[in-house]
């Protein structure tokens, strides 16, 4: 599925990077979500699927977005619930750190941001829900301060994205 000959052979993660903002947009209006996450999910999942030959990171991030996008139909149609939410943020979890790994093997020069990204996401996403659901009223700038740097985490996941776009590529073995 991906074209292991050309001059940038990550190209396909501008299409993740895109789904990845349509994913961060929500631009409701009477409650209809005008920037689907579906269709942010759809664009990350065929993005992973054509890099799936360059890395086994890639066909993780294929799973993980499957899922989220399985997650999202629901969510979008104005379902919701604790599992739903905990099915998106583990999928939404898996797809950042399984890019984030095959990057960290395929573009020495990201490894090191790619490593901060994938950590990062993780702790935060066992800490926000985590505080969020212990927290009594005082600690109200806990989880906002916690839902910022979460967001911060998943813009500079997009850029890492953007930026490993155009990279050369190491072999893998």
């Amino acid at each position: 599925m991906g074209d292991t000959t050309d001059a940038r052979p990550l190209q396909p993660l501008l299409m993740a990077a895109w789904g990845m903002g349509l994913v961060a947009i929500d631009l409701n209006i009477n409650g209809l979500d005008l920037v689907p996450d579906p269709i942010g999910w759809a664009l990350a999942l065929m993005a992973a699927l054509r890099l799936t030959s360059r890395h086994a990171g890639f066909r993780w991030a294929a799973g993980a977005a499957a899922l989220a996008l399985l997650v999202s139909l629901p969510s979008w149609m104005g379902a919701s619930g604790a599992l739903l939410s905990v099915a998106g943020y583990v999928a939404s979890t898996g797809f950042v750190f399984a890019v984030c790994t095959a990057l960290i093997a395929l573009v020495p020069d990201r490894a090191a941001g790619a490593q901060t990204i994938r950590w990062a996401d993780v702790a935060l996403t066992v800490l926000v829900p985590l505080i969020a659901w212990t927290a009594g009223p005082g600690s109200t700038l806990a989880v906002v301060l916690l839902v910022l740097a979460g967001l911060t985490v998943f813009v500079c996941f997009i850029v890492l994205m953007v930026r490993s776009s155009g990279d050369p590529v190491v072999p893998v073995g």
